[in-house]
């Protein structure tokens, strides 16, 4: 079974002299650096970090009580995220809550990069993926004050590549808000593929929408890359240049860059990405591997700290002004905070949708019409584990970065914000005593689910799933066979199985006809390896058809495969009975060893939902 994977794209004006006490202008209180896991090697020093030279913006930091928000609850989000690293959630975090203009908690979780025993520092660069959308947003958003854009131009006037008959119909007001038709990505395997970003652009103008241009929303960071090519266009300098020029520089957001030069001394604090999940992170890139983007792209490619993301969306909570400069019109803030499409994506804030406007997430009451509500708070995420949320009327910004992808942990985190931070008062409704039987967790012990555990927990007086990715799904209540679908997508429900007693034993997951059973309990702990008995199967495997090669070789205690396509080892689970050794990132996957007549592996076979392919043994 191809298990659908719920995509987390989940996301993320302060009003001046709103709120309590004022700050107080001071080094930020001494932290001390989390220990991971007890490990004894992780850093237990106290440690500060000097402000950012260059940085225009300072913070200051303040009493939480001053600012009307509790001490507790912070302390309970510190705890929160903390967990999620004992966890085994995510492998490092850095957690930030400004209130009325003040630092009221900055901390730092995990590590920056477990393999080498790097801990998470204050102030690392996280590469925030698709939260570079609202910059270069931003910078469209110039352009039309500028008179050189506007909303309703065809992107054909611009880029000859749309001037056709699948294309030609896109405008600009399309690729922001994600009606344009044009697909997630063009990118099939790496960020190589094109020489450049005006390239890729054309790429996404030649092949076309896959629907009518302004009927659908349709995420697409493929639009985001022909945007961030007409800022090129239009402006004569490349989008690095024009983002550091007008949006970076007058922001004082000295620990941001696009694509860092390699002497670029920002580079040793940029987080090492992860990705995965629960129990099988693998570092997918670090520092001393060079460059992970050919090109300033504009769907992502922006690395930054916190803190130089909240000095960014000051400026769309001021309406576009930063001291007494005007960097972007009123109107241009005010349009682009406007909902326009139920992004259809998955929230933890109780009673709110999550709309999608010029190139922000809006937050608007659950009931309101389609692009329209008051917006309650706006923000993006990114998919290597960012987030940030910013409420203008309670003049909060919060920011949770981890560079752990593949994981859902702030739209967990959501939830406890609105529970502590927002509505600390609000009381729970109560979960009937029929449903507490069905609470816990439930685990696949074979398939395509292996080792993969979902939870059923209590949300708002009902039940909710929180899935392997972390991600908290209400559930609608169960139809007259039993099955209770998932609000997301009610393709996708849960069932429960009870012994002759009555007692819940186990969940099924039902998805497109199939089912898979999960018996109640956590996923049990790995045998040993026994690396004596697999030493046969290590070696070379070569595709015929094209000579294209892979390796198995023992990594981190398991059998792994090393892909030329992937730069992480792909580790395995222990086989089952029939000899499936299933991949942990994606268990719909697995491989299987053929061999001879007199023992020796032959070939390896990979089992796809796409169908089998055997690579005959080379070495």
């Amino acid at each position: 079974m191809n298990r659908k994977m719920l995509v987390v794209l989940i996301v993320t004006g302060l009003l001046a002299g709103a709120g309590g006490g004022s700050c107080q202008r001071a080094e930020p209180p001494t932290l001390m650096w989390q220990t991971v896991n007890g490990e004894p090697d992780a850093p237990a020093a106290t440690a500060t970090r000097e402000p950012t030279a260059g940085a225009t913006i300072a913070f200051a930091y303040g009493s939480p009580e001053l600012q009307g928000v509790a001490s507790e609850a912070l302390g309970d989000l510190v705890e929160i995220v903390r967990a999620f690293v004992e966890k085994d959630g995510i492998v490092g975090a850095e957690l930030v809550v400004l209130k009325n203009r003040c630092v009221l908690l900055h901390e730092s979780f995990g590590w920056k990069d477990r393999d080498e025993g790097q801990a998470m520092a204050i102030d690392t660069l996280f590469n925030v993926r698709s939260m570079t959308k609202p910059v270069v947003g931003t910078a469209v958003q110039m352009l039309i004050d500028d008179g050189h854009l506007a909303l309703g131009d065809a992107v054909a006037e611009y880029l000859p590549s749309f001037d056709n008959e699948r294309s030609r119909a896109i405008t600009i007001e399309m690729l922001l808000t994600h009606r344009s038709g044009l697909p997630m990505s063009l990118l099939a395997a790496s960020f190589g593929e094109y020489e450049s970003l005006r390239r890729l652009a054309d790429a996404a103008g030649e092949r076309g929408p896959d629907f009518k241009p302004g009927s659908a929303f349709q995420y697409s960071d493929a639009g985001f890359e022909v945007l961030g090519a007409l800022v090129e266009v239009v402006s004569g300098v490349p989008l690095q240049q024009f983002v550091q020029q007008r949006i970076l520089a007058p922001l004082g957001m000295a620990d941001t860059v696009m694509v860092p030069e390699p002497d670029d001394p920002r580079v040793e604090r940029m987080a090492s990405l992860y990705f995965g999940a629960r129990g099988s992170w693998s570092r997918l890139w670090s520092q001393d591997r060079g460059p992970l983007y050919p090109f300033a792209m504009g769907s992502q490619s922006l690395y930054c700290t916190p803190l130089d993301y909240a000095r960014f969306l000051m400026l769309w909570m001021d309406g576009g002004l930063v001291g007494d400069r005007q960097l972007l019109s009123p109107e241009a803030t005010r349009r682009a905070l406007t909902p326009v499409s139920d992004s259809k994506l998955s929230g933890g804030f109780r009673g709110l949708r999550l709309d999608y406007g010029q190139a922000w997430i809006v937050y608007v009451p659950q009931d309101a019409p389609e692009g329209e509500g008051a917006m309650a708070l706006f923000g993006h995420s990114g998919s290597d584990g960012t987030w940030a949320w910013a409420w203008p009327d309670q003049d909060l910004i919060v920011l949770y970065f981890t560079q752990s992808r593949g994981q859902g942990t702030g739209i967990a985190l959501e939830s406890e914000m609105d529970r502590l931070l927002i509505h600390p008062g609000r009381c729970e409704a109560e979960l009937s005593a029929e449903l507490e039987p069905l609470l816990g967790t439930y685990t696949a012990l074979s398939g395509p689910l292996m080792y993969q555990e979902f939870e059923i927990v209590a949300l708002n007086g009902g039940l909710a799933v929180r899935l392997p990715e972390q991600v908290v799904v209400p559930l609608g209540g169960p139809d007259r066979v039993g099955h209770w679908a998932l609000s997301v997508d009610p393709s996708l429900a849960v069932s429960f199985v009870r012994d002759e007693e009555g007692d819940v034993t186990g969940m099924r997951w039902h998805q497109a006809g199939e089912v898979v059973d999960l018996p109640r309990g956590a996923a049990p702990e790995d045998l040993p390896l026994d690396r004596e008995a697999v030493q046969k199967y290590l070696g070379r495997y070569t595709r015929p058809e094209d000579g294209a090669t892979i390796e198995v070789v023992i990594y981190n205690g398991h059998l792994g495969v090393v892909s030329p396509e992937v730069s992480a080892v792909l580790e395995l689970f222990p086989p089952s009975e029939e000899g499936a050794w299933r991949f942990r990132l994606n268990p719909a996957v697995y491989i299987s060893f053929q061999e001879g007549e007199n023992g020796e592996v032959a070939s390896l076979t990979a089992h796809t939902p796409e169908g089998d392919f055997v690579r005959p043994r080379s070495e």
